[in-house]
């Protein structure tokens, strides 16, 4: 059953792959030594947390997309055993 493997590596993971390179530049952005101020740290700590948040909203929504798929994947499969199954009774008994 490769084809939802195919699937997988062709839409899910690239999109996983970009997503996690966003957030690892993102949250490799040089900071200069001046933001000793508490509040600009709190600034930034509420950024990283949206950013976070919103990255746990897209990876979750990819992840349902993927069941969605495997599920479909999963039916048609049990279908096409089901067929077969009935033409090899059908040609057996025939």
């Amino acid at each position: 059953m490769p084809f939802p493997w195919v699937t997988i590596v062709r839409w899910v993971l690239p999109e996983l792959i970009s997503t996690v390179r966003n957030i690892k530049k993102q949250q490799a952005a040089p900071s200069s030594p001046h933001e000793d101020d508490l509040t600009s740290r709190i600034e930034k700590l509420e950024k990283a947390l949206e950013l976070q948040s919103r990255i746990n909203e897209e990876l979750s929504t990819q992840l349902q997309q993927v069941q969605k798929r495997l599920q479909i994947l999963t039916f048609v499969a049990l279908c096409g055993l089901i067929l077969t199954a009935v033409a090899l009774a059908v040609l057996t008994f025939k």
